[in-house]
């Protein structure tokens, strides 16, 4: 468990100047989770917002082999959120 951020979507990411992770925005959901309630949503981000191939270098960069089922999972959960 980990502190989540709820909707870890490209455009609620804050990049700075120097192109390194400045921090999120849209924090309404904010809360302790599996991380892959974020890890999941913020892949499945990177297509809409920039194009299908950057999943694979997402998760080499968080240094974690991915993991379909809890993906599977929480992208479901997800999209079935009002």
């Amino acid at each position: 468990m980990v502190v989540v951020q709820g909707d870890a979507c490209a455009p609620n990411t804050v990049v700075g100047s120097d192109a390194r992770f400045a921090g999120h925005v849209d924090l309404g959901s904010l809360g302790v989770a599996d991380r892959w309630a974020d890890l999941a949503v913020a892949s499945m981000s990177l297509d809409w917002n920039f194009g299908p191939g950057w999943q694979a270098e997402f998760f080499a960069a968080y240094g974690i082999t991915r993991d379909e089922e809890r993906i599977r999972h929480y992208r479901a959960l997800w999209d079935s959120a009002p």
